[in-house]
């Protein structure tokens, strides 16, 4: 399936929830937190208003130039053989997530796309909210 192994492992982590999103990472205390940040909380740490989770990131985050670029190129790759990638909602992100990471033919694809997100994401601090 997933030759390259860091493709393999960034694919691996957003399953399992084990990745650098502010949705996961705001959801433990930390050394120097006291609390867990509410989940309405855990806001994009490029400015958007919205809670920065795996389909935020993947689908809708529009504040990150190489973000929108990398997007672009992901979606004309996988387009032909999972069309919903062209008319993604929220209400539809995480069904068209699943059906391209279970698709033989794009979870390669996916694999490098979620990589290259991670990495766009692990360049910019995350944002803390007041109080925490």
């Amino acid at each position: 399936m997933v030759v390259n192994s860091t493709h393999r492992k960034a694919l691996t982590r957003l399953v399992l929830s084990q990745h650098p999103l502010a949705v996961e990472r705001l959801r433990y205390k930390k050394r120097y937190h006291t609390q867990s940040v509410p989940r309405e909380l855990r806001k994009c740490r490029f400015g958007c208003d919205a809670v920065e989770d795996a389909e935020h990131a993947m689908f809708f985050c529009e504040h990150s130039a190489m973000l929108l670029e990398r997007r672009k190129n992901f979606s004309s790759k996988v387009s032909g053989h999972v069309p919903a990638v062209l008319r993604i909602s929220s209400s539809t992100a995480t069904a068209v997530l699943k059906a391209l990471v279970f698709n033989r033919v794009t979870v390669c694809q996916v694999a490098k796309f979620v990589h290259q997100v991670f990495q766009i994401f692990d360049a910019e601090p995350i944002v803390w909210p007041n109080g925490f």
